[in-house]
């Protein structure tokens, strides 16, 4: 990476250490490629510690508000993967964001030849199970949400945390009918019906699979692609109990205290 790269992935490390977020305005006119800002993910990660063994299971949060669009992904570091309940502490983050979302789990180890032997246009046939998640949205840039969207997908595409709810058998969906809903102290906040923003989120499947797969040589079995917001954002002041329930599908609690 050049200079310029260098210390824009500095920082960021930089603020993960400290829990100061960065000042991001010095790389607002950095022009960024894709493959430079998935370099700069894998740079602080290895930087942190959060470099995973490619045969190991990992997370993912996948992106992209439509489907004539190309989806961009972050893989969370495992430390930031919880099982529902999950419980975290309020006062680790810059910004309390929750975003409510259906993760799927890899039924088998995928590989470069894997994915020239098969028919990915059928994504859900390498998939064994699916459940509710919560993302905990934070920043570690000043600008937070209005930081230029290039720098949010260097910072891990903003993710704070993910809490994975009790998987069940994957199973077609009609998505346009799914009703999902938040509540936020006990009292419901959101009922969203059909609310994923392309409509079905595994369409970002394949997309997923060929990105993983060309950056890290493989997917590992019991891998987790989590697919996007079902309620928008919804911003905290504080701490709150959550729950993200999905009609047929199950259901996801966080604490934040």
């Amino acid at each position: 990476m050049n200079d310029t790269l260098q210390d824009l992935a500095a920082a960021l490390v930089a603020a993960r250490r400290s829990g100061i977020a960065a000042d991001d305005t010095p790389w607002h006119g950095t022009p960024l490629s894709p493959d430079e800002i998935y370099a700069l993910q894998d740079h602080v990660a290895a930087e942190l510690g959060w470099d995973a063994d490619p045969a190991a299971p990992s997370t993912w949060k996948g992106g992209g508000p439509t489907t004539t669009s190309v989806a961009t992904f972050a893989r969370i570091p495992e430390p930031f993967v919880l099982a529902s309940p999950g419980r975290l502490a309020a006062k680790n983050f810059h910004r309390l964001g929750i975003e409510i979302e259906v993760a799927f789990r890899l039924a088998r180890d995928v590989s470069a030849p894997d994915l020239a032997a098969r028919a990915v246009q059928a994504p859900e046939a390498l998939f064994d199970a699916m459940t509710v998640s919560i993302e905990l949205v934070d920043f570690r840039w000043k600008g937070a949400d209005k930081a230029p969207a290039p720098l949010r997908l260097v910072d891990v595409q903003s993710n704070g945390a993910l809490v994975l709810g009790d998987w069940v058998p994957i199973r077609p969906v009609d998505w346009a009918a799914q009703v999902a809903t938040l509540e936020v102290d006990g009292k419901q906040v959101g009922r969203y019906q059909g609310a994923h923003p392309c409509g079905d989120p595994m369409w970002m499947g394949p997309q997923w699979l060929q990105h993983a797969v060309a950056r890290h040589d493989q997917l590992a079995a019991g891998s987790v692609l989590t697919t996007g917001s079902w309620c928008g954002m919804v911003w905290l002041d504080g701490p709150a109990s959550l729950r993200a329930a999905f009609d047929g599908i199950g259901e996801a609690a966080l604490t934040l205290g």
